[in-house]
């Protein structure tokens, strides 16, 4: 495996993940991937809320960079939009990634149900291998 894309969304399954992936594929690049998503929107209304979930996917990239300094390795990262499973499986296809390793949120039942599984799609739709670490 040479290229390994890692979906990071902030979770602590997303960190198991790339700690599974650096573990693992220890001569691979990783690539760290995150969807922003507006999940708050700002009291002033002067800023923008898709500019601070940017400013999420940075503390994201840091802190996989924190967690890469620790195997002593660096990672790539990048952001894509569109919904999370669409949008990294789109992101393996176009940068010819090797295999995806995504965290499990760990969601059972009715929640599952109503919600769906970001993994799941993942695994059912992406044309490369992908594991998935809980």
């Amino acid at each position: 495996m040479e290229r390994i894309l890692v979906a990071m969304d902030g979770s602590s399954q997303s960190h198991h993940a790339l700690e599974y992936a650096l573990e693992t594929f220890p001569g691979a690049t990783i690539q760290v991937v995150h969807v922003p998503e507006v999940v708050e929107f700002p009291l002033d209304t002067g800023t923008d809320p898709y500019d601070l979930a940017l400013e999420r996917a940075d503390d994201v990239f840091d802190e996989a960079q924190k967690i890469a300094d620790e195997y002593g390795r660096s990672v790539e990262t990048d952001t894509t939009n569109g919904h999370p499973a669409k949008a990294v499986i789109a992101y393996a296809d176009d940068h010819d990634v090797d295999a995806i390793v995504v965290g499990s949120r760990g969601r059972t039942g009715a929640t599952r149900l109503l919600l769906g599984s970001v993994a799941e799609t993942i695994v059912r739709r992406a044309n490369c291998p992908v594991t998935v670490v809980r």
